[in-house]
């Protein structure tokens, strides 16, 4: 969110900020990153807790900084990994029905049909189970596509402290879908090439191009110029952006663990039992919404820190896209 400091007493180290959402915020100087002293009536980034309190706070007239440290742009240089696992959650929990609401859709019922089309393949119903398994993995595919233009919307509103609506942001979905794809597309052979060649080179790439979704659906890029604009977002960041994905992919699995774990339970085929098609129908399908949800929130998020930390932009131009 942003806001206008009222206060601030260099000796106490106290101060108040008046967000853009009309409510007051009480901070201390060491919420202010990088530490500096605020003057009244500056512009401020910051996030507003339920207490009352603002934390990591940016001043959006930074002080100078070298080159070196901002990778080249106008931000503040600041790339903290806490903010933007907090935004994410932020994000998920302030546009919970509209993000849930769209992954159970989009995520939720392809991977139901995959479901079904696992368990008939062993049974006697191979060649039916092995067309309702591709069925459920394209509109997967298709759907994440169309959730990640969803939820680039809803993420950007909610960091400015704006809701969304559930009909915006399919809109902003379904008009960014063609070239979501085409980016899923040319992202997904460039990384399967380079995880052949010995790994690392995927990685690398994998690093260099996650912001490629929001860059898409922002700033209205095609989908090589949105490759481009997210090798250059990353850069001087990238050792950062890989400890982010590694989080998000150990979260993706311990999700997985768990509720995986309620199928094996019931007689999963690790445990040399049938398949629980019930259970099947229940666990994967809240796996895959879970781990989509948090996942495009997350890039939402990355995206919004690399363009403060580089270029000093916040949620209000980001979110201005969309009016």
């Amino acid at each position: 969110m942003r806001g206008e400091v009222q206060t601030f007493d260099e000796a106490t180290g106290f101060g108040l900020i008046l967000g853009d959402d009309g409510e007051r915020y009480s901070f201390t100087k060491e919420d202010v990153q990088p530490p500096s002293v605020l003057e009244r009536s500056q512009r401020v980034d910051f996030i507003a807790e339920t207490d009352g309190r603002a934390q990591q706070i940016i001043a959006m007239r930074p002080p100078r900084v070298t080159v070196s440290a901002t990778g080249g742009g106008g931000g503040s240089g600041v790339f903290d990994l806490g903010r933007v696992v907090q935004r994410t959650f932020g994000a998920i929990q302030q546009n919970a029905a509209v993000l849930f609401g769209s992954a159970a859709l989009l995520v939720g019922a392809p991977s139901i049909l995959s479901a079904y089309g696992q368990s008939a393949m062993l049974s006697e119903e191979f060649g039916p189970g092995v067309l309702m398994m591709m069925a459920g993995a394209v509109l997967n595919f298709v759907g994440l596509y169309l959730l990640q233009g969803i939820v680039v919307k809803a993420a950007v509103n909610g960091f400015n402290g704006k809701t969304t609506a559930f009909r915006d942001a399919f809109n902003v979905g379904v008009q960014n879908f063609l070239p979501l794809l085409g980016l899923a597309i040319v992202a997904s052979i460039g990384m399967m090439l380079g995880f052949l060649l010995l790994i690392v080179p995927g990685i690398i790439l994998s690093v260099m191009w996650s912001v490629g979704a929001p860059s898409v659906v922002v700033e209205k890029r095609g989908v090589f110029a949105s490759l481009q604009r997210s090798r250059e977002l990353t850069k001087g960041y990238r050792w950062q952006v890989f400890g982010l994905l590694v989080i998000y992919v150990i979260l993706s699995w311990i999700i997985g663990a768990a509720i995986g774990g309620l199928s094996l339970a019931t007689g999963g085929t690790l445990t040399g039992g049938t398949p629980n098609l019930a259970v099947n129908l229940i666990t994967e399908p809240i796996v895959n919404i879970l781990s989509g949800v948090v996942a495009s929130a997350g890039v939402a998020a990355l995206y919004y820190e690399l363009r403060s930390a580089k270029e000093g932009v916040g949620s209000e131009e980001l979110a201005s896209i969309f009016d």
